[in-house]
């Protein structure tokens, strides 16, 4: 603390005032606030326009910081709209890294924030009761929620030149712990863990930024691809030209591949289900021959910094399929002989070989072949002893010895039965034509594309969808950093509404992010972006027993100067020392002192 202003004072008091303020001066320390932090996320929030988009959407009055201020130094309380309640929501998911703040603590922290006097929002207004007003008005409309978060990446790509032209999509398991009564989005998923509840964010990003686009929870029994429908149109709203949409192989069925195919304007990219084309990639590679693949350039980033040699290869192929048009709904009557529709595609598809996990697969398999053998062994030796007398049981010890390894099981034929004393035997032949023909796809996985060979070679199409780990490193940083599994809430549109304000925390991270990165910031990510802002503290101090209140200096690192710099935000470090210097030290220990007098 500053004390200067202070002496200063406290020289020109009489010497047994100051003698007697001696001994009962002190200084309290109370904890760190991320005072500095919620200052910066509330205003790069209001800076990418989140909350004046959602008041504009609504028809609400957006008040601006300094309206705010303004409208409190005239003594008039400023009204607090849906979109600024969200900001300030967002800003504590920016501002407290894994450590949110509850609703019915905000009103408490937001006092300890000191947001009155640096952003002009009265505390009091900032009570649970208007922060759950806030999420059922945006929760209670799907349509709105999609409006916004089209309406922001919109206004990012015009304002600062950012390409609409690929996307990634896929889908997460958000688990869910308590309970949840009415709540019909929360189902146990469909992964089959016992006792687990939970929903499922489907999440599309814009390549680059990684700008989320298009976000919305399903019920935890619902899977990725039924859906895909809803994210095509959303996406094909957002571009007017040509566009690229990355999935994964959950999402790329026959009748989504089919919707792509009729949107003229949509180009994709994904793997084809391993259930879909074991037989038709064996068939393949047969009327193809062993010498049909060829050597592709493609490295990851780690092997190109390593300087490793490329070891994968492709080979060019087609894909056919056939959909139904004119699907039965749910409930509805088988249609007649005749009634069905369907349409045919061929496609192109590349299967590649990474010649390094062709070897790790082929190890893998010996392996497992030495564990099973070893265990029908000695399966075999207990036999006729114990809980192995009859042939059920040890037919279900077959089944447990056999677990997860369908490949294997249809290369061994075991039989289990009874000889002419009665007793139980095991006998087992491996089928090394089986075993021969998996070893045919070790290494193998295919990807599925409506790119032109002349457009997109092969190489160009791996190194394309190896990049949908953006999309994988958002949903660990949903997890993570945005604590996206902590879900307090129960009433099904305020779930949802918490939810979608975390992927607008990540789009302010990350747009913020991808700033830094054009400044020269290479090695920051969104996540350390984010460790760096929350550690951008502010220590209040109390000066007893006057009941001081006085803030010292906060951490801000060159990442956080930039985007002052950059986005013309309120310098924390500014702030704390323009609120310092309005206390009156002079008054405080005059009104002090003639209160002592009084009481000697």
């Amino acid at each position: 603390m500053n004390l200067q202003p202070f002496l200063e004072s406290f020289a020109q008091l009489p010497p047994k005032l100051q003698q007697r303020l001696a001994a009962e001066l002190k200084i309290d320390v109370a904890k760190a606030t991320p005072a500095g932090a919620v200052l910066i996320g509330f205003s790069l929030t209001q800076t990418f326009g989140v909350g004046e988009t959602i008041d504009y959407l609504l028809g609400e009055e957006h008040l601006s910081v300094q309206q705010m201020q303004d409208e409190l130094a005239q003594g008039v309380t400023p009204r607090i709209s849906t979109g600024t309640a969200c900001e300030v929501l967002i800003a504590d998911m920016l501002g407290c890294y894994k450590n949110l703040t509850r609703l019915y603590h905000l009103e408490e922290a937001c006092e300890a924030w000191r947001v009155r006097d640096i952003l002009g929002l009265p505390p009091e207004k900032l009570n649970d009761d208007r922060l759950g007003r806030a999420l059922d008005t945006i929760g209670d409309n799907p349509t709105l929620m999609g409006d916004i978060l089209q309406a922001l990446v919109l206004k990012a790509a015009e304002r600062f030149g950012i390409p609409l032209n690929r996307f990634y999509n896929d889908t997460t398991a958000i688990p869910v712990w308590g309970e949840r009564q009415g709540n019909d989005k929360v189902q146990f998923g469909h992964g089959g863990l016992p006792g687990l509840q939970q929903l499922i964010l489907n999440l599309t990003i814009l390549a680059g930024p990684s700008l989320p686009v298009t976000a919305d929870t399903d019920p935890g029994n619902v899977q990725g691809g039924p859906v895909f429908g809803r994210t095509l149109t959303a996406v094909s709203k957002l571009t007017r030209g040509e566009f690229e949409i990355i999935v994964d192989r959950g999402i790329l069925s026959h009748y989504n591949m089919h919707l792509m195919l009729t949107e003229k304007r949509a180009f994709f990219i994904g793997p084809l289900k391993e259930e879909l084309c074991r037989s038709w990639l064996l068939d393949t590679l047969r009327s193809a021959g062993a010498n049909a693949f060829t050597p592709i350039a493609y490295r990851s980033k780690e092997e190109a910094r390593k300087g490793q040699p490329s070891h994968y290869e492709a080979l060019e192929a087609t894909y056919s399929f056939r959909v139904e048009l004119n699907r039965r709904k749910p409930r509805e009557p088988r249609k007649k002989k005749g009634e069905r529709r369907f349409a045919e595609y061929t496609i192109r598809a590349v299967i590649y070989r990474d010649n390094k996990k062709k070897q790790r697969d082929a190890e893998h398999r010996a392996k497992n072949i030495t564990k099973v053998e070893a265990r029908l062994q000695e399966l075999q030796g207990k036999l006729n002893k114990r809980n192995l007398c009859t042939v059920t049981a040890c037919q279900s010890q077959v089944r447990e010895i056999f677990r997860g390894l369908p490949e294997l099981r249809q290369a061994y034929k075991v039989t289990v039965e009874t000889n002419v004393h009665g007793a139980v035997t095991l006998t087992w032949e491996k089928d090394e034509e089986v075993l021969q023909e998996a070893a045919l796809t070790d290494g193998l996985f295919v990807l599925l594309t409506n790119h032109p060979i002349e457009a997109v070679d092969a190489n160009e199409l791996l190194t394309r969808y190896r990049g949908r780990n953006d999309i994988e490193m958002s949903y660990r940083f949903l997890k993570g950093a945005l604590d996206l599994n902590q879900i307090f809430l129960r009433k099904p549109s305020r779930v949802d509404a918490y939810c979608y304000l975390k992927v607008l925390a990540m789009f302010v991270l990350n747009l913020a992010h991808w700033f830094l990165t054009k400044e020269g910031q290479k090695k920051m990510t969104p996540q350390k972006l984010q460790e760096v802002l929350g550690n951008t503290t502010i220590v209040e101090q109390r000066l007893e027993p006057f009941g001081i209140r006085h803030w010292v200096g906060t951490n801000v690192t060159e990442p956080i100067r930039i985007l002052i710099e950059l986005f013309h935000l309120p310098d924390p470090v500014a702030i704390v020392e323009a609120i310092n210097a309005a206390i009156d030290y002079y008054q405080i220990l005059n009104q002090w002192s003639q209160k002592v007098g009084r009481s000697c």
